[in-house]
């Protein structure tokens, strides 16, 4: 769910080649490889000073087959687990839209907008690094001729938004300024056109948009000058976004001692000694940070017209989520609006939790409550092999994303789990709890044994926690990276400890004020648009 990416420069190493999946690659050969495909230009690097795994072509192709074992055992345990159907899996006690706001946050800090370069390896100097800037959804600014059109034509300061379309037998005749800015074939016209690809994460790239566009309605009555309004708009609103990621999804997901551990003393293993230094870890790229996958639901109670709330409804499914993308789905397409229909708009209340007594949320919470998040573990409903995606070319079984998740961490020489855990002082988990559940079999081969991959050991971390946090390995990288790449933001709030939200609520009865994501889209003016018709 974060690109198409195939080639990544690794910092000390070159540029290195993901092997396709269909093939017998045997990963990235430590110092590169010559021949650098475009999307190469995105530094990478390590995080942990581990030496590569050295295998035998035997060791080599047992592991390989035991990650695609493992991979769809994860994905479909019923069927190549042999496991009885069971009761539908737990939730998380963290609300569903911050699955979400995370793959919204992963397309921002792999953004890469220099796709363009030629079939060779790029100069290292001028690899990009990634940055939290929110250049997702501003791309190179108003005053970029590419850029250009993702800005109101007379009032360059503010984004563009698409009106929905209204819908023929179907009582919703309003249409509403929720969706991305498209084109007349549908085409989001964004600055990462990945927040195309699934509704949820494209309305959660609206909602942003409309955060910017009302702190510039806001700041235009402080009197700004017309050609400084952009910039101060943008370093607000990029300095609410580092706020948010701070002080609400990384408490809601990482394990609160290793996270107030890390913003005193800052990281320890994610040291980068300046901005030009910056690279994005692999162990939090093709690893950590791939948590968003598990706790993927196969429905939302979306809005009041994909609902159990009404009798003749039902909740909207996962692949419906796809279906209503240009990038993945039916908008622009033949019989189909060039805009999403009104009936799709989310309701976020749903999906965030907003309290009562907010000042302009107006809204009684609805009916069916907030989604939470499925559990942060080893046991996927994702299914992602069954909805529109980009995998036409693999082989049914080369298409789940536990197994494709498994297999490019192979590819990419990430350590093990339990290596990870010894080097930062913390006691790996023991083969007996690795193991439990469906994939025992599997994972107690020789090949895992004590060498647990390390996406599915920080899966296995939160799962043996609960499931609603990450546990020490998970919760070390995330917390790391994410205040390794804030403080070496242009806008940094980590470098200005003075700084304070602008834009806050303050709970009835205490006496500090609050920013979340519930407060960001209030702001915003689109908690529940349907609910004024």
């Amino acid at each position: 769910m974060h690109g198409r990416r195939s080639a990544y420069y690794i910092v000390g190493e070159g540029v290195c080649h993901e092997p396709d999946l269909l093939s017998g690659g045997h990963g990235c050969p430590v110092g590169g490889a010559p021949g650098a495909p475009a999307g190469a230009s995105f530094r990478f690097g390590r995080m942990f000073p581990l030496p590569p795994r050295r295998m035998t072509s035997g060791e080599w192709f047992e592991l390989s087959e035991g990650l695609l074992r493992l991979g769809l055992c994860m994905n479909d345990p019923v069927k190549y687990c042999k496991q009885e159907p069971g009761p539908p899996p737990p939730l998380s006690d963290i609300p569903a839209g911050y699955t979400y706001l995370g793959q919204f946050i992963a397309h921002e800090i792999t953004f890469d907008n220099t796709q363009g370069l030629p079939n060779v390896e790029p100069d290292p100097e001028n690899i990009r690094s990634p940055s939290l800037d929110l250049d997702s959804i501003y791309g190179a600014g108003p005053g970029d001729e590419q850029s250009r059109r993702f800005y109101e034509d007379e009032a360059p300061a503010r984004l563009k938004v698409s009106r929905t379309a209204r819908v023929e037998d179907f009582p919703l005749w309003f249409e509403f300024n929720n969706d991305l800015h498209r084109d007349q074939e549908g085409k989001a016209l964004t600055g990462d056109p990945r927040n195309d690809e699934n509704l949820a994460v494209a309305q959660t790239a609206v909602a942003f948009i409309r955060f910017h566009n009302a702190v510039v309605e806001r700041l235009k009555l402080s009197h700004y000058d017309e050609d400084d309004l952009f910039e101060c708009a943008r370093k607000h609103v990029v300095r609410h976004f580092q706020w948010i990621i701070l002080y609400d999804y990384l408490p809601r997901i990482v394990d609160a001692g290793v996270l107030d551990c890390v913003l005193k003393h800052g990281p320890k293993w994610f040291e980068v000694g300046c901005k030009e230094g910056l690279f994005m870890p692999l162990e939090f790229s093709a690893a950590a940070f791939r948590l968003g996958h598990s706790m993927v639901r196969q429905d939302y109670e979306w809005n009041t017209y994909h609902s159990t709330e009404r009798a003749d409804k039902k909740p909207a499914q996962l692949k419906e989520l796809f279906e209503q993308t240009a990038r993945n789905g039916f908008i622009g397409k033949a019989g189909h609006p060039p805009v999403l229909p009104s009936e799709w708009v989310i309701d976020w209340r749903r999906f965030y939790q907003f309290p009562q007594y907010q000042t302009g949320t107006n809204y009684p919470p609805a009916q069916t409550g907030v989604n939470m998040a499925a559990r942060i573990d080893t046991l996927f409903d994702m299914r992602l092999d069954e909805v529109p995606f980009d995998h036409e070319n693999l082989p049914p079984e080369k298409r789940a994303i536990t197994v494709r998740n498994l297999l490019r961490g192979f590819a990419l020489g990430l350590p093990t789990g339990e290596e990870v855990a010894g080097c930062i002082g913390e006691t790996p988990l023991r083969h007996e709890e690795v193991a439990r559940g469906p994939h025992r079999g599997v994972l107690s081969t020789r090949a895992f044994k004590g060498k647990t991959p390390l996406w599915y050991y920080i899966l296995k971390e939160a799962e043996l926690n609960g499931g609603s946090r990450l546990g020490p390995v998970g919760s070390r990288i995330v917390a790391e990276t994410f205040v390794g790449l804030i403080k070496n933001s242009c806008y940094s709030i980590l470098n200005e400890p003075r700084w304070y939200p602008k834009y806050t609520r303050r709970d009835p009865g205490t006496a500090s004020a609050r920013f979340e994501m519930a407060d960001l889209i209030d702001f915003a003016g689109g908690v529940n648009p349907v609910a004024k018709m």
